[in-house]
């Protein structure tokens, strides 16, 4: 009786007290979350999403850091290394030999463009959990998601918890309870980061990379204040902490590399602050350079180039190349080609992301408050430190982010902003509290009315994401997972499947997918001369671009294929069909009437 009354008595008054306030926390993410993967969850629906799937079904089978999901310069940056080193070592120039590629052999590269960290971790994930990759279409047809999609969002969904706990621990480290409580609850009731969770995208992950390091840094300030305060403090925690830092932003680094600019504010903190340290700056920089720098050394052995075919993004979508006609190209841009365009993608990608900047950080109105709260002091040194910090880390990311993409999608691999979110809601949940202080309300029961309601404001998007279910199972258009199945396994596993969205058929057909080249010329060389393609397929992916895209745009050679005109004698796809109205408006080519024969 005594241990029960200690227990209560802890519960309501002591350290127990927490569990009252966690046990309905916990409650309502789980309702929550199975909401969101019931109801919101329609499988895969992004480009990156599908990319990332596939490569981790590589390495689980494995393949190795090999892609299904074939870019046609990538290929040519690949293929051209290739002769070139067969120049100087003797050996064969084929991309496919036929001593490591037999008949039946799936004909797939070495991917070029991703940065490892999040496949790898997903085909760990995969071995864990061991989804069904070899569901037949019938398997996960009628609104039934493909076994390889629905495990995902658990993983995201349990790094996005992991995140919160440091969101809250924060919180407490540079302010009170009240704003490790909000920041941490606000975080979780933001529809965007659920979103995130449900996609193959590597932000969730990276959410809890940044932040820890961000944290890290934090104590090695803080122990930088202790030393300055008194000579007699030992600085090595510092070094501790610096290591941790360097081994987070290491991971973040070997899944987005670009993320390796976030050296240049880390420089600035560690040299201004009170006990300035430039040799912790030059160890963290060799612990991270050190760790990502053997992946650059393989995309120089694989391609030629350290960057691989990253180092044409800051081609996409600017100059001569319109939309992704940068990738579906065979001819690699000259040097001044690719640097042509930067300065000008720099200024429109800063003036658009400042324009959108709150849309980007998932319209949650504490970041309203981080905003405004750009000119005010903070009392305590390290607070002014990493609210500073922050906004030095978004200046850099979102500078590296400009060279490739100057408009990303909120929900999308390219918005750098929102790995920043956590650090950004922690200090605008401060900045409200400190003006809801300034307002000095007598009454108890009001302030905690307007904390309520600002709960509720940020909730507000979630809210209407569960209660406006979609009347479509799956994320149509475009993708119908059982569909392209079916077509894209009309193809052989060692032949391509040619189309406009290599990245769904490489991941649900899994079958070696070449992105259409943007030339009938090129296709019909990668034709005969690389690997046959057994099925082309066009997509709602093209339907939807303007009529412009073919009539004079990067598509312009297919034409042809489009509005049924006869095609260039000797074009080897003869036989066409598509897909029963109704349906997907899929178009499918072949040499022979394969659909005929499944």
């Amino acid at each position: 009786m005594n241990f029960i009354q200690s227990t209560l008595q802890a519960v309501e008054v002591g350290r127990g007290q927490v569990l009252t306030r966690l046990a309905p926390l916990l409650t309502a993410l789980l309702v929550i979350g199975g909401a969101y993967n019931m109801i919101a969850y329609r499988g895969l629906t992004d480009m990156q999403s599908m990319d990332n799937a596939q490569l981790a079904r590589q390495i689980l089978h494995h393949q190795g850091f090999t892609t299904k999901f074939l870019r046609p310069l990538a290929l040519a940056q690949i293929r051209d290394f290739r002769s070139a080193q067969s120049l100087v070592t003797g050996g064969p120039h084929d991309l496919f030999p036929g001593d490591r590629f037999p008949p039946g052999t799936p004909k797939v590269l070495p991917d070029t463009y991703n940065a490892p960290g999040y496949p790898y971790l997903l085909a760990a994930w995969f071995y864990l959990v061991h989804p069904e990759f070899e569901q037949p279409p019938s398997a996960f047809s009628g609104g039934k998601v493909y076994s390889g999609d629905r495990w995902i969002p658990f993983l995201n969904q349990g790094f996005m918890l992991l995140t919160a706990v440091l969101i809250f621990a924060l919180g407490r480290r540079l302010f009170d309870d009240r704003v490790a409580w909000l920041s941490a609850v606000a975080f979780l009731a933001t529809d965007m980061i659920w979103h995130y969770t449900l996609s193959a995208l590597s932000t969730s992950l990276l959410m809890f990379l940044v932040t820890a390091a961000l944290m890290c840094i934090l104590e090695v300030y803080a122990v930088s204040e202790a030393c300055f305060a008194n000579e007699d403090r030992s600085f090595g925690p510092a070094w501790l902490w610096g290591l941790a830092a360097a081994l987070f932003l290491a991971a973040a680094c070997l899944t987005r590399l670009h993320f390796l600019v976030l050296l240049i504010p880390l420089f600035a903190v560690l040299i201004l602050m009170p006990r300035a340290s430039f040799f912790l700056y030059v160890f963290i920089t060799l612990v991270v350079i050190g760790l990502v720098s053997p992946w650059f050394m393989h995309l120089y052995a694989v391609s030629g180039n350290p960057l691989g075919s990253n180092s044409m993004q800051v081609m996409y979508g600017e100059g001569a190349y319109k939309g992704n006609q940068i990738w579906c190209s065979t001819s690699i841009p000259s040097y001044e080609q690719v640097f042509g365009q930067a300065s000008k993608k720099e200024t429109e990608g800063y003036r658009w992301t400042l324009e959108h900047a709150w849309e980007l950080l998932g319209a949650n109105p504490l970041i309203l408050f981080f905003g405004a709260s750009i000119l005010h002091q903070y009392k305590r040194r390290r607070t002014q430190m990493f609210h500073w910090l922050l906004f030095g880390c978004a200046f850099f990311l979102v500078g590296a982010n400009n060279v490739g993409v100057t408009k990303p999608d909120v929900v999308g691999p390219w918005n750098a902003l929102a790995v920043l979110f956590p650090g950004m809601v922690v200090m605008g949940s401060a900045f409200f509290f400190i003006l809801l202080d300034r307002l000095n309300i007598q009454i108890r029961l009001l302030g905690t009315l307007i904390i309520i309601t600002m709960l509720a404001i940020t909730a507000m998007p979630m809210v209407l994401t569960l209660t406006s279910p979609s009347a479509l199972y799956y994320a149509f258009p475009p993708y119908m997972p059982p569909t392209i199945k079916s077509i894209g396994q009309f193809a052989e596993p060692d032949e391509w499947v040619t189309t406009d969205m290599p990245w769904a058929t490489a991941w649900y057909a899994d079958r070696a997918s070449l992105w259409l080249p943007d030339s009938i010329t090129d296709f019909e060389n990668l034709n005969d001369n690389i690997c046959p393609t057994g099925v082309l397929l066009m997509t709602p992916v093209s339907w939807a671009e303007p009529t412009s895209t073919f009539t004079s745009g990067e598509y312009k050679d297919w034409f042809a294929l489009v509005s049924g005109q006869p095609m260039p004698a000797g074009f080897p796809l003869t036989e066409h069909t598509a897909t029963a109205p109704g349906g997907p408006e899929y178009a499918i080519w072949c040499d022979r009437p394969r659909w005929q024969q499944k």
